[in-house]
């Protein structure tokens, strides 16, 4: 992207998780499209790209078939009930699995922690997000793979990390946009356990008309 770095004979481009791309990239790409082909691959297309392909103004391939051994993943939305948190949790724990819950608000991840503590004292509890420092997130991130602990109360920073075949349950609580949850839901369905998705809201923060489609088009 740095306007000092020249291609001799540059043909192909090809663009991952588009969304994640600004105005200002974007542009730069469209100077360049006349001179070269351009792949985008994306699991949550913006509605610009998405209406663009379905009106035939971009080619587009859709890839259906999972990859070996990965299982659909069952999505559930309700608004948040303390018991229904527990029942989830616990599923997958009593069956020797791990629950990835996903709160992306760092300043009041130690609050939460403490919560889940009292309403699931079963589950083994960890913190992990990009403000940690490099060391500890590789620290707790390797304990998680290696099952040290079996809930890991975490940011969309997930959403590249490692996979963990025995994390079959993700729980998110206040959904932000629906590209960071379908990228962090690409963490679970690794095992021969059918993985879930569930997705809370808190009765105040239910979306308006606006809202959605402003999650929406976040996407």
């Amino acid at each position: 992207m740095s306007k000092e770095l020249k291609f001799k004979a540059l043909g192909l481009v090809v663009i991952d998780e588009e969304h994640r791309f600004g105005v200002r990239q974007k542009e730069h790409f469209k100077k360049l499209r006349s001179e070269l082909d351009i792949l985008t691959l994306t699991a949550t297309p913006i509605p610009r790209t998405l209406n663009m392909a379905m009106s035939g103004l971009r080619d587009i391939s859709i890839i259906a078939s999972p990859p070996p051994n990965r299982h659909a993943i069952k999505t559930f939305i309700s608004e948040w009930v303390d018991a229904q948190i527990r029942e989830a949790c616990l599923r997958e724990i009593k069956r020797g699995g791990q629950v990835f819950f996903l709160h992306n608000e760092v300043k009041s991840m130690d609050k939460m922690a403490r919560q889940l503590a009292e309403l699931i004292p079963e589950a083994r509890i960890e913190i992990a997000h990009g403000q940690l420092p490099e060391r500890e997130l590789e620290r707790i991130m390797l304990d998680f793979y290696h099952q040290r602990f079996n809930l890991l109360l975490c940011s969309t920073i997930i959403e590249s990390g490692i996979d963990i075949p025995s994390a079959n349950t993700i729980i998110i609580d206040r959904l932000i946009n629906w590209a960071g949850a379908i990228a962090s839901t690409a963490r679970t369905g690794r095992s021969v356990s059918s993985p879930g998705l569930r997705v809370f809201y808190r009765p105040a923060k239910i979306l308006n008309e606006q809202g959605c489609h402003e999650t929406a088009g976040s996407g």
